[in-house]
């Protein structure tokens, strides 16, 4: 198992502060009310309604299970995600995320080293990077062989970062089928900029 310590950080601060936030990022409780001259900028991060229209609506062999999505600030971070997870009994599971964060610089930066870092992997290694210029997406793959476990992560379009895992499937197959079917085109063109420059 290759070292992905520093990148898992990153990711789960970004993935622990949007469950934190519900409620499509309104006023959590007990924060203080803030002033218009403290109000902070325009929130960075899409909402996580526009980010779950790239979720799977369906995975064929598949039940739909559960799904949940969250929009806020904490402090100098922002997060946006969606979430969906599909399931066959309890054999089965694959699990979509999407996660806009305005620490996507960094994450992206991490998952472009790690999908470098792996770039002399042979093809039919499960764990060999992805590269698809044509869905503007790059990222790395990891595989347990012990528990089944597979797990993919991509940064689209420079700025959204899209996790699949699965569990009880062979290889990394499943992970990179379902991620290569979501529409990442779409979702790296999401909220850009006029002139085709997005925030970041």
């Amino acid at each position: 198992m290759r070292d992905y310590s520093s990148l898992r950080r990153l990711f789960l601060l970004a993935l622990v502060s949007g469950t934190a936030c519900t409620d499509g990022g309104k006023k959590t409780p007990g924060d203080a009310e803030m002033t218009s001259a403290d109000a902070p900028a325009a929130f960075p991060c899409a909402h996580f309604e526009d980010l779950r229209r790239f979720l799977p609506e369906t995975l064929e062999g598949l039940e739909r299970a559960q799904e949940g999505g969250s929009t806020g600030r904490y402090g100098d971070v922002s997060v946006s995600e969606a979430e969906r997870s599909f399931i066959h009994g309890e054999e089965r599971e694959v699990k979509v995320r999407i996660v806009d964060t305005s620490l996507g610089k960094k994450l992206g930066q991490a998952i472009r080293a790690a999908a470098e870092n792996g770039r002399d992997r042979a093809p039919n290694d499960p764990t060999a990077p992805i590269f698809w210029k044509d869905k503007e997406a790059v990222g790395f793959v990891r595989y347990d062989e012990s528990t089944g476990l597979a797990e993919a992560s991509l940064l689209v379009g420079n700025r959204y970062v899209v996790a699949v895992s699965s569990r009880g499937f062979p290889g990394t197959v499943e992970v990179r089928r379902v991620a290569r079917d979501i529409d990442l085109e779409g979702l790296a063109r999401l909220h850009q900029a006029p002139g085709g420059t997005d925030r970041q």
